[in-house]
């Protein structure tokens, strides 16, 4: 397994937009389910509480498409939404919008 420091990350999302026509947002939701897919093999029990803690940036971004996607396999998800200045980004507010719509996640 490899381990990214957070700007190796930036350079690889920046190259993926360039160099393969994807938006942002279908970037995140890409990498939200193939984390949902590794997580739902690894933990099964879907009665086991799941609390998804999300900053206002695209990880925050990531952390509400992951918890969609758990809510949506039946999971106990709770979103916690932390407040860390009064920006969110474009696409944590995508995700956001996107709960309500698939049944809500309290």
């Amino acid at each position: 397994m490899k381990i990214l420091t957070a700007e190796q990350i930036r350079q690889l999302d920046a190259y993926t937009i360039k160099n393969e026509p994807v938006d942002p947002i279908d970037l995140m939701e890409r990498a939200a389910l193939t984390f949902t897919y590794w997580f739902t093999e690894q933990f099964p029990d879907v009665a086991r509480p799941i609390h998804v803690f999300c900053g206002p940036g695209n990880n925050g971004g990531d952390g509400l498409a992951i918890a969609r996607m758990l809510h949506q396999r039946f999971y106990d998800v709770t979103v916690y939404r932390c407040r860390i200045g009064s920006n969110t980004s474009e696409d944590f507010d995508i995700n956001l919008g996107r709960l309500p719509a698939h049944g809500g996640v309290p």
